[in-house]
């Protein structure tokens, strides 16, 4: 049943508007940005524990790779500045989410972590190509523009992922 959840979450993110039309604050990008790398490291490793589909370990092992290195970019650029902080976890409906894929096994493991992942990788080249469009500091808008190709590749790829059968 979690997993109906999950792909009704998904559902919602997908038609949902993933960000404002307006210009984002510096600050919202990155907090946004750092929680989308965080939950793609962390349910990356979840999908590496508990899948044996071998396209999902291989999106898993490149989403794991793509995030790490945009969040240790972001932090890299924000650690020489004091005016914006970047959480140090997950909260709300992603630490909800984390939770409810760690609680599941098998089939509905993977169809759940199929279905977020196309919402989430799609959300987060929202995200990114927003703030590269319309974004309110330079120094982000180059590291959004920088981001965005690996991440256009990567919402590719999670969409291209085969949902396992019920």
């Amino acid at each position: 049943m979690k997993w109906l959840r999950w792909i009704a979450t998904a559902a919602l993110l997908q038609v949902a508007p993933a960000v404002a039309q307006t210009a984002m604050p510096a600050q919202d990008f990155a907090a946004r940005a750092a929680v989308a790398s965080m939950v793609g490291i962390e349910s990356a490793t979840l999908a590496l524990h508990k899948t044996g589909s071998p396209e999902i370990k291989s999106f898993a092992h490149r989403l794991a790779n793509v995030h790490g290195v945009a969040g240790s970019g972001l932090r890299q650029i924000l650690a020489r500045r004091s005016d914006i902080a970047l959480p140090q976890r997950p909260e709300g409906r992603h630490l909800d989410q984390l939770r409810d894929l760690a609680a599941m096994q098998g089939p509905e493991f993977e169809r759940a972590y199929v279905a977020a992942q196309r919402a989430a990788q799609a959300e987060t080249l929202a995200l990114v190509t927003t703030y590269k469009d319309s974004g309110t500091d330079p120094e982000l808008r180059a590291f959004a523009e920088e981001t965005l190709p690996t991440l256009q590749e990567l919402n590719e790829k999670a969409q291209a992922l085969p949902m396992p059968p019920q």
